[in-house]
Parts: C-alpha cells; sequence; structure tokens
C-alpha cells in the first residue's frame, strides 16, 4: 500500500513537472513573441511598468488558452493540467469553460492597458477610450460572471475562490502599502498607476496558487 502511495505520488510529481514546464515554455515564447512584435522603440517608451503589465496579461490569456484546451481535448489537457484525470475535464466543462472566458477576457483587457496611450506613453497603439471602455465593460460584467460562476462550481471550487480572493488581498495589500510606503519616503522605489494595476492582478493568480497549494492539490 506504501509503495503504491509513493508511485502514485510520484506520477503527480512527474505531471505538476510536465505542466510547470509546458507553462513555462508557452510563457517564454509568448513573451519573446509580444517583444519581437513590439519592437526596441515601443519597449523603450513604454517602460518596465507597461511590459511588466503586458506580461501579466498574457499569462492570463495563456492560462485561459490551457483551460480550453484541456475541454476541448480532455485526453491530452488532462496530462498537463492539475485534474485527476479526464473525466473531471468533461463533468467539469461548463465551470472550465467559463473560467477560460474570463480569464482571457482578462489578459486581453490587462494587455491593451499595457499597450494604451496615456499621457506618459503618447505611441501606444491603442487608444487611450478603447482601453478604458474594454475595462468598464469587464468590470460591469464582473458581478454577473462571479454570480453565475457560483452556479457552476461546487462547494470546494466555491471555497477555494473565496480563499483565493482572500489571499489576494492580503498579498496586494502588502505589496502596495511596502512599496507606496517606500516611494513617499523618497527609497526610489517609485509606484506608478500602472504598478497599482498589476499588482492586484499578479497576486490574484499567486492567491490562487497558494489556496490550492495549502490544500494539497497542486499534485494530483
Amino acid at each position: 500500500m506504501i509503495m503504491a502511495m509513493t508511485e502514485e505520488r510520484t506520477r503527480g510529481l512527474k505531471k505538476t513537472a510536465l505542466g510547470a514546464l509546458v507553462g513555462m515554455i508557452a510563457g517564454a515564447g509568448a513573451m519573446t513573441l509580444f517583444l519581437n512584435a513590439a519592437g526596441d522603440s515601443l519597449l523603450d517608451a513604454m517602460g518596465g511598468s507597461r511590459i511588466a503589465l503586458a506580461g501579466v496579461g498574457i499569462v492570463y490569456l495563456l492560462v485561459g488558452l490551457f483551460v480550453a484546451f484541456g475541454v476541448a481535448a480532455p485526453g491530452a489537457g488532462a496530462r498537463v493540467l492539475n485534474v485527476a484525470d479526464a473525466e473531471e475535464l468533461c463533468d467539469g466543462r461548463s465551470s472550465l469553460l467559463f473560467s477560460s472566458l474570463t480569464m482571457g477576457l482578462l489578459g486581453l483587457v490587462l494587455s491593451l492597458l499595457a499597450i494604451a496611450r496615456g499621457p506618459d506613453f503618447p505611441d501606444g497603439p491603442v487608444p487611450a477610450g478603447v482601453a478604458i471602455a474594454a475595462l468598464v465593460l469587464l468590470l460591469a460584467a464582473g458581478g454577473w460572471m462571479v454570480v453565475r460562476y457560483d452556479s457552476l462550481v461546487d462547494e470546494l471550487n466555491h471555497q477555494l475562490g473565496l480563499e483565493g480572493a482572500a489571499w489576494a488581498f492580503g498579498l496586494s495589500w502588502l505589496a502596495l502599502t511596502l512599496w507606496a510606503a517606500a516611494d513617499m519616503l523618497g527609497f526610489g522605489a517609485r509606484l506608478t498607476a500602472v504598478d497599482a494595476v498589476t499588482v492586484p492582478a499578479a497576486m490574484l493568480l499567486v492567491g490562487s496558487f497558494v489556496a490550492i497549494g495549502r490544500r494539497g492539490m497542486m499534485v494530483r
């Protein structure tokens, strides 16, 4: 029995490692494509904060695409996604498709904001009005998405969502407070409006991983 448990855990670790590897390769490839498409002049004009926001947006887009792939091809998706087997992907098809759409839209909006025109970025390829309209529409739809999602998931996933959000809030508060205090006190760590958008979005991802990891669900 102990040997069987060890073998099962080994398979879980291998699967987690494979998923992480695929994710890193996909993320690196997507970011490389973005950097090449943007060009040096645009990247210089964007600055580090906007590039970081674009990176977070790309991560959300990739997560949405991975989940959509898992639903479309359960057999292959079960090998790289954090699920027990292909049957779990089939059973959770509705909620997973909804999650995929939500993550994809959020990633798209964050990416638009990253390359939208502003006082500090007059050469942005996306009009400011388009980016802010997309953000307002996403936020307006957010409430409906939350209510609708709750009706699609079981109690465990509902609780995981709440725990992930709580961790995201706490981590965002900690990061932004320390960063803003350092900026205010003249330690050279300037906090921009772009950073205030990037940090909560990034911490929402981190918080989700923390919530899942604390329940021992990272290796399945």
